[in-house]
């Protein structure tokens, strides 16, 4: 994650005093700057000082502001419509120009005179029609990456982390919109947005929850949140800002050089979310203050945290008018000359086809549902789905057709099908084709299931495995320079990667219903190698399981760091032999996912690490007998034996390690011998990772019994 400019962390509205108690990270980021810049505060305090200086209470020409929105989402609700950014616009639009229809709860009181001095900036923030390139856009970018759209920071502006580039900041206002925004205490994060002074750069713009984005879609708020934001984005601080002259928001010296650096904001000690009349939280009057008495609180004010916001002051105003002027990227942004670049005041002309769909991999039988995002303004619509035939390979539904603007399709049969939309509004017309667009996933694979890899020369030749690499790096690739058993295996190239990646590797469905949830279970087990190349590398393999074909995940193992390997190679490895490879045993497939599209997924996430390598997936259930065993050997002495945590709470995990493939017993036991679990694995030679889940276990002392062949040994454990 890059840090370059000033982050205004916020939380608006209408949550609970307690849940308000992380509402803002305003003053310990600027703080942490100033730390890390010493010049920092100097450059702050400059910088407001001139903006304030430089302002009027008059009517500066009507500024044109490009913006574009990045839409970062995992397919779900996150993705909103075209209309919900719209409507944002629309709302950021009727307060930047005092249209909002609540102006008139301004009050005008005698100690609250606050409407003569609301102001109007006269802006209007309108979305590109031309990219960076002068291409046709409709200014919204949309980037399906559901590890940057959760918890979301920065990353989620780089097309290197999987997330959205920046567009140039001299051009476009730039606006992330997410799901949740990272948070490291109680509260919940709405936005953030750097501002416009020294340092700035590529993470210069709004990032914002999408749940408070406008105000109708997936919006649960007034779309306030937007307004805020923007006023941090071109030059604002909060009306209870100390500034960097004073200790507290509350000050009595120049309003022009100290707390928000303006005079028509009554100072204010903090932070609050009343919609008090008659609020008054400090009694200092500065010096040159605009009311020259001690004037209540501005609960008004936009750039506060109270519930009742619906006005700028005309200071506000000026200063960031007067960005507009001092600011280099600013004032480009502006010029007539960007104003046609950008496109924002062309006409609306259809110039793109454009489409995207809520999955791209389905199981058999399921629905897919189209979205059309061509721009501007089409008419009529007409889909093509090749190959197949309509009404058996695939069907529409829903009451839709092939002249939908938005139609959902169930596909029937397996196999890669590619779309094309034909748009036109009666006079210009377009066309988008994407090719192996829709993946309907095979549905014979059943159990007892094993995967070594061996049948394919790529992975992109098979069906069975979906390869997920966001950031347009190495990816999971076939290699037969490795492999535990037969000739080859799954590797990924994360030797020399650089920064960090996040790749994935899913299954095809495989049918677990012919599993018994009441006297079965099921064991998924996997071999992996993998070396670090520094000692200070903590890098991360997850698994997540589905029992709907991918619609929901659930993480069910995670290892990093030394838990993945302690080993360290500064050279790009290769396993060369059996016992660089460790066996991991999940005996928590759980009756939950005993479904006919159950699949699996691989997460590596890799901080430039050293190689990793995948080979001989298996699930099985009941007993290992029944499972035919590559390369049975002997089994030896049971070594190597750990248990870990301990004291455990939700995951217990058994690491061993054994001179043979083996048929091992595994039973959790209380203190009175009373069998708790019981798991059969099919140990492999080498080192042994069973993961057990014991959430439902009682708090208490519990013993677990390893049994190999004539070899028996307990470990004790606590469970918290």
């Amino acid at each position: 994650m890059k840090t370059i400019s000033t982050i205004t962390l916020i939380l608006l509205g209408l949550f609970s005093v307690k849940a308000q108690s992380n509402w803002c990270g305003t003053d310990r980021i600027q703080q942490e700057l100033k730390a890390k810049n010493p010049n920092f505060a100097e450059h702050m305090h400059k910088s407001m000082k001139k903006a304030a200086a430089g302002s009027t209470h008059g009517q500066k020409a009507t500024l044109y502001i490009p913006v574009v929105v990045h839409i970062i989402h995992d397919n779900g609700i996150g993705n909103i419509s075209d209309e919900q950014v719209h409507d944002a616009l629309r709302v950021l639009n009727m307060d930047y120009n005092r249209q909002n229809a609540d102006a008139g709860m301004t009050r005008n009181t005698t100690d609250a005179p606050f409407v003569p001095i609301a102001g109007d900036m006269d802006v209007e923030f309108k979305l590109a029609k031309k990219d960076p390139q002068g291409n046709c856009t409709n200014g919204i970018v949309r980037v399906n990456a559901p590890e940057l759209t959760y918890n979301a920071n920065d990353d989620c502006k780089y097309s290197s982390n999987g997330g959205s580039d920046q567009w140039p900041m001299d051009r476009y206002l730039n606006i992330w919109v997410v799901n949740s925004i990272e948070n490291d205490g109680p509260g919940m994060i709405l936005g953030y947005a750097y501002l416009p002074y020294w340092p700035n750069g590529e993470n210069y713009g709004i990032l914002i929850r999408h749940d408070t984005f406008g105000t109708i879609g997936t919006s649960t708020s007034d779309g306030r949140t937007m307004t805020h934001e923007m006023g941090h984005l071109l030059g604002l601080q909060h009306i209870f800002d100390a500034g960097w002259n004073s200790d507290n928001g509350c000050h009595d010296s120049d309003c022009n050089g100290a707390g928000d650096y303006c005079c028509d904001t009554p100072p204010q000690t903090e932070a609050n979310w009343s919609c008090s009349m008659i609020w008054n939280s400090c009694n200092l009057v500065p010096i040159n203050d605009d009311f020259g008495f001690d004037a209540f609180d501005q609960i008004e004010n936009y750039m506060s945290y109270n519930a009742c916001q619906n006005m700028f002051s005309m200071d506000q105003v000026g200063i960031m008018q007067q960005n507009f002027v001092d600011i280099d990227f600013l004032a480009n942004m502006v010029t007539p000359e960007n104003i046609i670049a950008t496109g924002i005041n062309d006409p609306e002309v259809l110039c793109k086809s454009e489409f995207d769909a809520l999955k791209k991999a389905v199981c058999v039988g399921e629905s897919v549902q189209f979205l059309d995002y061509s721009f501007h303004g089409p008419t009529s619509w007409s889909w093509t789905i090749t190959p197949g035939t309509l009404g058996s390979d695939w069907t529409f539904t829903g009451g839709t057709d092939a002249t939908s603007p938005n139609p959902q399709i169930i596909f029937n049969t397996p196999g890669l099908y590619s779309i094309s939309l034909y748009v036109s509004d009666g006079t210009d017309n377009d066309t988008e084709t994407k090719n192996n667009f829709i993946t309907v996933l095979p549905s014979n694979q059943t159990l007892p299931y094993w995967e070594g890899f061996e049948s394919y020369s790529t992975l992109a030749s098979t069906q069975n495995w979906i390869v997920v690499n966001t950031a347009e790096n190495a990816q999971f690739e076939i290699t037969s320079s490795a492999a535990h058993s037969g000739n080859k295996s799954v590797k990924l190239n994360n030797y020399g990667q650089g920064g960090t990646n996040k790749d994935e590797l899913i299954s095809a469905p495989i049918d677990l219903s012919v599993v018994d949830p009441l006297t079965e279970n099921v064991t998924l087990s996997f071999r992996y190698a993998y070396r670090k190349r520094n000692t200070s590398n903590d890098e991360w393999l997850k698994v997540f399981i589905s029992s709907n074909c991918g619609d929901n995940w659930v993480q069910r193992k995670t290892l990093h760091g030394d838990q993945l390997s302690a080993l360290v190679v500064g050279n790009s490895w290769t396993p060369q032999s059996q016992s660089d490879w460790t066996t991991v045993h999940m005996t928590n497939v759980t009756p939950n996912y005993f479904s006919e599209n159950f699949r699996v997924k691989f997460r590596f996430e890799g901080e430039n690490g050293n190689n990793f390598y995948l080979d001989d997936i298996n699930l099985y259930k009941g007993s290992p007998s029944d499972v035919i065993i590559l390369g049975l050997a002997q089994a030896g002495a049971i070594e190597e034996l750990s248990l870990y945590p301990n004291p455990a709470e939700g995951l217990l995990n058994l690491r061993f390690t054994i001179s043979g493939n083996e048929s091992v017993k595994i039973e959790i036991n209380d203190v009175f011998g009373k069998s708790i679990e019981t798991n059969q694995i099919l140990a492999h030679e080498g080192s042994n990772l069973v993961m057990m889940d014991i959430v439902d276990l009682e708090t208490g002392l519990y013993f677990v019994q390893i049994e190999a062949g004539n070899v028996k040994k307990t470990l004790q454990f606590v469970k918290k």
